[in-house]
């Protein structure tokens, strides 16, 4: 028999893995083009260099990587092109696995039930606390959702706790394919193009009128629109967390076939409180966010505490969350004798960030790319001055120009001097620092209500289908 192998050892080869598992097919190899990672295992199984396929010449070629145009040129340069197995022929071989039941056959009635896709998701992070918000408003509107979490996920507050149900172990295709055929007629909507996308594909060719499918783009990022474009047939509407997100992806994809709707996000503030006025203590400063370098640069944040120092910045600076990058930012603070200054808070829980924005004046964010940054929002809806890089979502929010009114700065990816004299101008000026917070506060509760919402998730996004 001849040798199956993946193409594609990054973040969406475990979403083959499991397909290929669901239909008890194994396979021999994984490729990839990044060289680091030849000769090292994955999920047990060798990653070799593409140059090897051809000593398979029979092998057949499965792309799992978003990045399916550029491979499929490349395979056809090595004359390999005939080896590749498409994701329809995978989910034709799904199809004949599958046993329809003839009760299924038509729809039935009553309530339907919204599954929420966070399966995918590494933690309580901005695309979780989204979904989790999301399932809990559409609840408490009357709805019935439910979370779709894995047990690897730190458990969540007993609100959110309560409405999720989490995968484990093997076979996790079956058991999404499993609990959404138990909940038809249902609405999934899709947060990660991952495991729980591919089930409910598997599903809606099975049971295509009884399963509608929202895809949620949480960031501005090509690789990822691809990694939603792959399956968007299954798709009946998009949903975009920020507008210019929106138009990129309406500028890549055909999307004449489907609805693509974006809102601002909700956020959750506390209406009664308010900002302690005319203080003169040193600046205080927030990240809240992981501790990464891909996307978030949380590197960068040695650099800007490096410009804050030159410039003899009288400031403090919290940083919540973790990551990679954590040990690396810990070590540097202790090396330069900055503990009384740069405070490592590790990862609090959803209930301890309102404090947490209550506490700081500044909210700094040194992305590379984003969607629409939730904590930005939950900051600013404490009258927090954002200072940012500028990715998707900051210029919805922030006015950044010479005319008209300004609520704080954005500035280029990777320009931390240009951040930190930002951060300096607000601890000179404690006026514009007001000015702008109180700027932040109105157009926060004017735009990210939360009943709002949800009232345009029901009326528009599921319109007609619960």
């Amino acid at each position: 028999m001849s040798m199956l192998i993946l193409f594609g050892a990054g973040v969406y080869a475990k979403k083959y893995r499991a397909l290929l598992e669901y239909l008890n097919m194994g396979f021999d190899y994984f490729t990839d083009n990044d060289s680091s990672k030849w000769g090292t295992l994955l999920y047990g199984k060798k990653i070799i260099a593409p140059k090897e396929l051809k000593t398979f010449p029979d092998s057949r070629i499965i792309i799992s990587s978003t990045h399916e145009a550029a491979i499929k040129r490349q395979l056809a340069g090595m004359g390999m092109e005939k080896n590749i197995i498409g994701l329809d022929t995978l989910y034709d071989l799904c199809e004949q696995k599958q046993v329809k039941s003839p009760q299924r056959n038509a729809a039935a009635g009553g309530k339907k039930t919204i599954l929420v896709d966070m399966y995918e998701g590494i933690g309580w992070g901005g695309s979780e606390l989204w979904a989790a918000n999301l399932a809990r408003g559409l609840n408490e509107a009357g709805n019935r959702a439910i979370l779709l979490g894995s047990s690897e996920q730190p458990e969540l507050e007993k609100i959110y706790e309560d409405m999720t149900v989490r995968i484990s172990g093997k076979d996790i295709i079956m058991q999404f394919v499993q609990l959404i055929e138990d909940r038809l007629p249902c609405v999934f909507i899709n947060n990660f193009a991952g495991c729980a996308f591919m089930a409910a594909a598997i599903v809606k060719r099975k049971y295509p009128d009884l399963i509608k499918v929202v895809s949620v783009i949480h960031s501005d990022s090509r690789s990822l629109f691809d990694a939603y474009m792959m399956m968007g047939k299954y798709t009946d509407r998009i949903f975009c967390v920020s507008r210019q997100i929106r138009s990129h992806i309406q500028g890549v994809y055909d999307l004449d076939h489907v609805s693509c709707y974006v809102k601002e996000q909700p956020v959750w503030t506390d209406e009664a409180w308010r900002r302690a006025e005319n203080r003169t203590e040193p600046l205080r400063i927030g990240y809240a966010g992981r501790i990464v370098k891909q996307a978030k640069r949380a590197d960068l944040l040695v650099e800007l505490v490096e410009s804050l120092e030159r410039n003899e910045m009288d400031y403090t600076l919290q940083i919540a969350g973790e990551g990679e990058c954590l040990e690396m930012i810990r070590q540097y603070v202790v090396d330069n004798n900055l503990q009384d200054k740069v405070h490592l808070t590790g990862r609090l829980p959803k209930s301890g960030m309102d404090l947490f924005w209550k506490n700081q004046d500044v909210f700094v964010n040194v992305s590379e790319y984003e969607g629409t940054s939730l904590s930005m929002l939950e900051a600013m809806g404490y009258s927090c001055v954002p200072v940012v890089t500028d990715v998707s979502g900051a210029r919805e929010f922030i006015e950044d120009r010479q005319t008209g009114y300004k609520n704080g700065y954005i500035r280029a990816v990777g320009d931390m001097d240009g951040i930190a004299e930002c951060i300096i101008e607000l601890s000179y000026n404690r006026e514009l620092l007001k000015a702008y917070g109180d700027r932040c506060r109105r157009i926060v509760q004017e735009r990210c209500n939360p009943q709002e919402y949800i009232k345009y998730w029901t009326d528009k996004v599921l319109e007609g289908w619960l």
